[in-house]
């Protein structure tokens, strides 16, 4: 047991360490769903210009509870060629510079994974500029509920056992 890690996940059972986990997921979705519920009901009643508030539990400052104001929206161009066509087509210019420019871009057969791998071996390994490895994403455990597990009417007693084992 670590100061991170509160329960010895390490003395349970194949079986009992996989229903820990479901026992969880399940708990975590009710908690996400409740505390959602209560977020949109303290909205009711508050909004971006109410103070701060500290929430008390068990006695203690627990918590400090604040809105926060809807960001500025703001146009982006999120697919510079498609833009670039649509200046070019209708010659538009930027503050009397032109609004486009002529670059020497890679073909898509020049970007696959095929030709760069190629490249890379017939120059020795060297990484072109430009160029970066992308690594795969790292394996892990995901715990997926069954449909509508999560809204099952758990005892719960077992469900807070399982989460005070887990936290304490």
């Amino acid at each position: 047991m670590t100061e991170t890690e509160p329960c010895d996940w390490s003395e349970m059972t194949p079986d009992m360490l996989l229903a820990h986990m479901a026992g969880l997921a399940i708990l975590q979705k009710k908690i996400t769903k409740a505390l959602d519920g209560a977020k949109r009901q303290y909205l009711r009643t508050h909004d971006a210009d109410s103070p701060k508030e500290n929430a008390v539990f068990a006695g203690l400052d627990a918590a400090t509870v604040l809105v926060k104001r809807d960001g500025e929206g703001y146009y982006k161009v999120d697919d510079p060629l498609a833009y670039a066509d649509f200046l070019s087509h209708y010659g538009l210019d930027c503050e009397g510079q032109p609004a486009v420019i002529t670059v020497n871009y890679p073909t898509p057969n020049a970007m696959g994974e095929r030709f760069l791998e190629r490249l890379i071996r017939e120059h020795g390994g060297e990484i072109p500029d430009g160029v970066k490895y992308q690594p795969g994403r790292s394996g892990g455990v995901t715990v997926t509920l069954g449909k509508g597990i999560a809204e099952h009417a758990f005892d719960s007693a077992e469900l807070s056992r399982l989460a005070i084992e887990a936290a304490v």
